[in-house]
């Protein structure tokens, strides 16, 4: 039986789709500036480029494909690339103000007018027309990874593709950046992992796409408890437990067995909160589920079908005064997966990804029961599910599989707007225990693949259905 509860807090420098849009369609505010001319945000209609007003010059075209952090690292294995659909790729004649460091709120605006740009198509490839001989600063971006690089337009009428070659690795001005490090153009978001008792190997998966962990990223240290019953004080209790630490990062992950006491406590669970209500993604996994249970009671039921020793079975999480951990279900399962959200189906066809192949969901213990309306945000003039100006909508289901207790075509991974924030519950494990010595040598498995997929989104702007008072 799981017991030993350790964690480990690792800081990572990582960035925004509203769960109601088409990510394709719109784009992060990184500046927090809508008049900015170089604001590298927008809210486009399609994929064509805005208009340049150069109607009289022969324009040059430019294509390529855009991928994931790690792809353009000769130690990164081949099978851990993957495309990024949705990716903005722009050209700007001048400075690219820099985003914010740490938390803010992303809202979708319009790019300015005569920047060149376009979105990447469901396998992650874009083409675009743009004026020739032309000096540029490349811009490429999905969330908060975003990657600038120096860029001379080929001649009228020519044509370049920017694509590696077959083997090789990609194009690093095409790559979403796996390094913070502005001043040679690259950008990531602020990543806090909370490492829990049962998933302690999250790193894994983050080395094995190039990402490194140093003293300058490291803010945690093992903190032994019992699951039910976590000592105080762990990292993860001082982080949610301290606003300003928390402002310090755009997304926390935790993994399963990472129940903290201070989720329990007004003050603490409401600084989360207010921290997703900011901006701030969290991202939570299997054991868990307190995290998104004690700050977002009306998205989810759970229901227990193995309790643990002098448990109950049951639905649980519906308003009841279940206990630290009550909801958890000790007996762990897998599944065929499948996801509900178009995007995702698509991607996961790629041979990039998984070939089409069913997707088989490891490592999942706990069962949603149910799903419901909770408050995303404040209405807009006008909608049926608005009460006391605070509209109410479900969660977005992403993948679907079949659990016990009767629970079939159930919902396995789920997320909501909390303003201009996101939270993301799962009920499987990220991360497989099963790993090589060598994170250089580890190949992602495909759920660890949807984890970076369903980061990306989550990052990418909100559509304001914020009232801007």
């Amino acid at each position: 039986m799981k017991r030993i509860l350790a964690f480990i807090l690792l800081v990572v420098l990582f960035t925004g789709c509203d769960d109601s849009s088409d990510s394709n369609n719109t784009f992060n505010n990184s500046t927090n500036n809508i008049n900015n001319v170089n604001n590298s945000t927008n809210n486009v209609n399609n994929n064509n480029i805005n208009n340049t007003n150069n109607t009289n010059i022969q324009m040059a075209t430019v294509t390529g494909r855009v991928w994931g952090p790690g792809a353009d690292d000769i130690s990164v294995l081949s099978t851990n690339h993957f495309p990024v659909p949705g990716a903005l790729v722009a050209m700007y004649k001048g400075d690219i103000d820099a985003p914010p460091d740490g938390n803010y709120c992303n809202e979708c605006v319009e790019l300015s007018e005569g920047i060149p740009h376009v979105f990447t198509d469901e396998q992650g490839y874009f083409s675009m027309e743009i004026p020739p001989n032309t000096t540029f600063n490349l811009l490429v971006q999905k969330g908060e990874f975003r990657r600038i690089s120096y860029f001379i337009s080929p001649g009228p009428g020519e044509s370049m593709d920017l694509s590696a070659l077959s083997g090789q690795p990609k194009n690093a001005a095409l790559t979403l950046p796996n390094r913070h490090d502005p001043g040679s153009g690259s950008w990531t978001p602020r990543i806090a992992i909370v490492i829990g008792a049962y998933e302690k190997k999250m790193n894994v998966m983050f080395e094995a796409l190039g990402f490194t962990y140093n003293n300058d990223h490291l803010a945690g240290i093992s903190t032994d408890g019992d699951i039910m019953h976590p000592f105080d004080p762990t990292e993860a209790d001082l982080l949610v437990e301290d606003p300003v630490e928390l402002a310090r990062y755009n997304v926390i992950i935790v993994t399963c067995g990472a129940t903290i006491n201070s989720i329990f406590d007004n003050g603490a669970r409401n600084n989360l909160i207010q921290w997703v209500r900011n901006g701030g993604k969290l991202y939570v996994d299997d054991f868990s589920y307190d995290w998104v249970e004690q700050a977002w009671p009306e998205f989810l039921s759970w229901y227990v079908e193995t309790p643990d020793e002098g448990g109950t079975s049951g639905v649980c999480g519906d308003g009841g005064s279940e206990g630290n951990g009550a909801c958890n279900n000790w007996g762990q399962y897998s599944t065929a997966g499948y996801s509900e959200d178009p995007g995702l189906s698509s991607w996961l066809t790629l041979p990039e990804v998984h070939q089409g192949s069913p997707v088989e969901l490891e490592g999942a213990w706990d069962i949603l029961h149910e799903i419901s309306p909770g408050p995303v945000g404040e209405c807009p003039e006008v909608a049926p599910e608005c009460h006391d100006n605070v509209l109410y909508l479900p969660p977005k289901v992403w993948m679907r599989g079949n659990a016990p207790g009767n629970h079939s075509n159930n919902p396995m991974t789920v997320s909501w707007n909390h303003w201009c924030g996101k939270v993301l519950y799962t009920v499987y494990h990220t991360h497989s225990e099963g790993y090589t010595e060598d994170p250089k040598a580890y190949e992602l498995l495909v759920q660890e693949k949807i984890m970076m997929y369903l980061i990306m989104e989550i990052q990418t702007c909100t559509v304001p259905i914020i009232v801007q008072k």
